[in-house]
């Protein structure tokens, strides 16, 4: 395990220079090559410790019978060498976003590099970056791997060296970065207490760690574990296999992904009946893959949630085990029993998500236990005081543990009617609001059985505990009403909901338009998001093919704009349709009771390359494959520019550049521009869509166009102005510094 890097308490960025701050790879390797060469000396053993040394060190090791005259005279003839070759030498990626992060962030900052002062001048003017600071090779008593350089640049800047971050892309320069007692990053897939791809992702994060609270105007994505990465050969996803891809995360520019359930359980409903909530489950990879995901990826930036399920267990958890043996045990109460009705039948007319009574006899004991979904989950009792406590636990463990919060499952689910009522049924032109469940479910109006209004006083205390850990709690909260859906999240009660109005939703683009308007007016701390592992994707929902993925991007647009949180359902980001799942071949609980609705269809593996498994597996899938082509995986789309991961690659990063912008205004406008375009205003920021299917009147955009889902052109660097009309489900985003 490596220690977390708090990027909230660095107070000075210190950069080597060769690899890192600027590009001069291919001069350096001429250089030494040519050098090499004139020795009569292979070049491949010269290149390998020649990186990151000085030029002395790097003659002395390969020409160890050399005199110190002699490695001297060596060491000045592959300077020249240097000196007299400045081609191909620019910034490296991302520099200029880092050191334009750094400005506005008002980090000090330093080079500290191996080379001479002369070279080191002359290279860092040629790639056009002008450091504050300069320690050469010829400041030093000892050059890196010793920590003189470092310690010296933190002392003339005046910071602690505890406080400053070394960003370095060789093993010496890590171990001169250590040796000084700083955090370091590391670049070209080194070790280090930050994994970076590049510079930029250094400036997003530095970014991020001024956002407080954390969670705002993050990007988050969705890992639905059995179908995402399988290590193992198994056909089962596992957490291992989510290391193994977490680079696709950052390169998509994820900040938090969360994680459905990993804990033991018999995996009746694929790991939302839970037998032990302190345990990870073999199938996922135990304990130890749990500790090392998080290493990972806290390594590289990201957080990560948990999926937390309470309102019901397995009934083969310990507790349930233990309730159901007697009715006088003393975890009895953890659970909702009752006598039978007066007829002998259940004690009410509630039902369960996956039909018929939400109640089971259990002959043991001559009661009726209360599951709102299926027998094998009964309910938990929300009013028993020592269960409640349990529970709290649970939350610390984990946070303790180093997750960074949870999706709470059926947050609304928890507590019931003290009286255990039945519901009212629903007038027969009055449907139910809510989707994916059965028709017997939708008849009934759920006025006893959920959302009841003490559900906020258990939010309330888990708000505390997660306040404590700098912890994030994201509510499953299935009130399609956003003024509803906002009292979970006001004062000191969930962080965050997800609003499931686009989720609920098949494509109307004046609805569409008009339920957006009204959720994002509704309050500041929703979590948007248009799918999930329990309805069609959106691409499905809004139309399918070309025109339901080009409306499923437009509406992410618009999302990108809105302060809270923007979430992804793994494969949005390919553009998914819903996979094919052959009769017969599901494996889907809900959809063995109702076949029209079967979840399967969004759970198909992750199409990460073409051919048998599709990279998500060696062995066979759990569930069908999904019918997937070339086009649908990460393989096919990733030299496209013009592909749809690209493009959303395009957008959050887009958006990562806009941190600023974001971070000045939380409140957001609505805006007409005419021509019967969809936009929102934030400060600077503005996200225009047309969601029709008939190009646009002409507009003159009122800010420079930063993002263009249709031309992978135009970015934050190469703005577009002037007046223009906007195709079917055209977006843009624009912004005015």
């Amino acid at each position: 395990m490596h220690e977390r890097v708090d990027l909230g308490a660095i107070r000075a960025v210190l950069l080597d220079m060769d690899g890192t701050l600027v590009d001069s790879d291919a001069s350096v390797e001429r250089a030494w090559t040519t050098w090499a060469r004139e020795r009569g000396l292979p070049a491949a053993p010269v290149l390998a410790v020649a990186h990151g040394s000085p030029s002395d060190h790097t003659v002395r090791h390969v020409l160890p019978h050399l005199d110190e005259e002699a490695v001297a005279v060596a060491a000045q003839r592959q300077l020249t060498l240097q000196y007299d070759d400045l081609s191909d030498v620019v910034a490296a990626r991302g520099a200029a976003d880092l050191l334009a992060a750094l400005e506005e962030l008002e980090l000090p900052w330093a080079v500290v590099t191996s080379a001479d002062r002369r070279l080191a001048e002359v290279r860092l003017a040629t790639a056009g970056i002008a450091p504050p600071l300069l320690v050469t090779v010829e400041d030093v008593r000892e050059g890196k791997p010793a920590p003189d350089g470092y310690l010296q640049a933190a002392a003339k800047l005046g910071v602690d060296p505890g406080s400053c971050l070394v960003v370095e892309d060789s093993e010496p320069g890590l171990a001169a970065g250590r040796a000084a007692g700083m955090p370091v990053a590391a670049l070209r897939g080194l070790e280090g207490g930050l994994l970076l791809p590049d510079l930029g992702h250094l400036a997003h994060l530095l970014r991020r760690a001024r956002v407080r609270p954390w969670w705002r105007d993050a990007v988050g994505y969705q890992v639905y574990l059995p179908s995402f990465a399988d290590s193992t050969g198994d056909g089962w996803g596992d957490l291992p296999g989510v290391g193994e891809r977490l680079d696709h995360l950052v390169d998509l520019g994820v900040d938090v992904l969360w994680l459905t359930p990993f804990f033991r359980s018999p995996m009746r409903d694929h790991g939302y009946d839970i037998a032990d909530h302190r345990a990870v489950d073999a199938s996922f990879g135990g304990d130890g893959a749990l500790d090392d995901l998080l290493d990972r990826a806290h390594r590289r930036g990201l957080r990560v949630l948990g999926d937390l399920v309470v309102n019901h267990t397995s009934d083969a958890h310990p507790w349930f085990v233990a309730a159901s043996s007697s009715r006088d045990h003393p975890l009895r109460g953890h659970y909702i029993w009752r006598d039978p009705g007066p007829d002998g039948g259940p004690p009410n007319n509630w039902l369960s998500h996956f039909g018929g009574p939400a109640w089971t006899f259990s002959p043991a004991t001559g009661q009726y236990y209360l599951h709102l979904f299926r027998p094998e989950q009964p309910d938990l009792n929300w009013r028993d005081p020592a269960l409640v406590a349990r529970i709290d636990e649970i939350v610390e463990y984990w946070l303790a543990r180093g997750l960074d919060g949870f999706r709470i499952d059926t947050a609304a689910y928890l507590v019931k009617d003290a009286e255990l009522r039945d519901n009212p049924p629903l007038p027969a032109d009055r449907p139910g609001q809510m989707g994916g469940v059965t028709d017997e479910w939708l008849r009934q109006d759920h006025r006893h059985d959920i959302h009841q209004p003490d559900v906020h006083a258990i939010h309330e205390r888990w708000r505390r505990i997660a306040d404590r850990h700098d912890a994030f709690l994201v509510g499953e909260v299935y009130e399609l009403d956003p003024v509803a859906l906002a009292r979970f999240v006001e004062g000191e009660r969930l962080h965050s909901s997800f609003w499931f109005g686009l989720v609920e939703s098949a494509w109307d683009a004046e609805r569409v338009d008009a339920m957006l308007a009204a959720a994002a007016a509704a309050s500041p701390r929703l979590s948007w998001v248009q799918g999930n592992h329990d309805r069609p994707r959106a691409a499905t929902r809004f139309g399918g093919g070309r025109r339901g993925r080009r409306r499923s991007l437009a509406l992410h647009v618009l999302m990108m704009a809105l302060p809270g949180t923007v979430w992804l359902y793994q494969g949005e980001e390919l553009g998914l349709t819903d996979g094919h799942v052959p009769p017969g071949e599901g494996t889907d609980p809900l959809g063995a009771a109702q076949p029209g609705r079967s979840r399967d269809v969004a759970r198909t593996p992750m199409p990460w390359r073409p051919g048998p498994g599709l990279g998500f597996t060696a062995g066979t899938p759990w569930l069908p494959e999904g019918g997937r082509a070339e086009a649908d995986t990460v393989a096919g789309q990733d030299a496209d520019p013009a592909s749809h991961l690209n493009t959303v690659r395009r957008l959050v990063a887009t958006r990562r550049r806009l941190t600023g912008l974001l971070a000045a205004a939380q409140e957001v406008d609505r805006v007409d521009l005419g021509a019967g375009l969809s936009a929102y205003r934030r400060g600077g920021l503005w996200a225009v869509a047309n969601l029709r299917d008939a190009p646009s009147a002409e507009i003159e955009p009122p800010a420079p166009v930063v993002f263009d889902s249709d031309d992978p052109a135009v970015s934050p660097d190469r703005p577009r102005t002037g007046p223009m009309r906007l195709a079917p489900q055209q977006a843009l985003l624009l912004a005015a510094r």
